[in-house]
């Protein structure tokens, strides 16, 4: 992902009211990146808008800041960049979006994640 195509699915993401709860993000990141343990994760905070959107070093760890991971081959993304998020939950169903829920339902629903996924449909955290 570049920052042409992250600046595409940031204007595409939908709105979502602001949370009262610590802001938790939706990071996104590409397929072979996240196999291999390295690489750039771009961050989106649903619901906050104090934190700041964009690129961070992703280590193959997950911060405690992180609400969901969004892993995305380049089909995907390529996918998301230019249709806008309608396509997400369809791509998520043929696994060329992969979606990890990290944190408990009441954390995300707090922060504004759980409108985000159950607004796309990407996964019903069960918890």
């Amino acid at each position: 992902m570049d920052t042409a195509r992250w600046q595409r699915i940031l204007a595409r993401l939908p709105e979502i009211e602001p949370a009262g709860g610590a802001p938790l993000a939706v990071a996104f990141i590409g397929a072979d990146a996240y196999a291999a343990r390295q690489g750039t994760a771009w961050l989106w905070w649903p619901g906050s808008r104090e934190r700041a959107t964009g690129p961070v070093a992703f280590d193959g760890s997950y911060p405690e800041d992180w609400g969901l991971l969004l892993v995305m081959n380049d089909a995907a993304i390529a996918k998301v960049g230019a249709d806008g998020t309608a396509c997400m939950a369809h791509l998520a169903r043929l696994l060329d979006i992969k979606p990890f829920v990290l944190r408990q339902r009441e954390e995300l629903d707090a922060s504004g994640v759980l409108e985000f996924i159950e607004t796309l449909e990407l996964a019903t955290p069960k918890h």
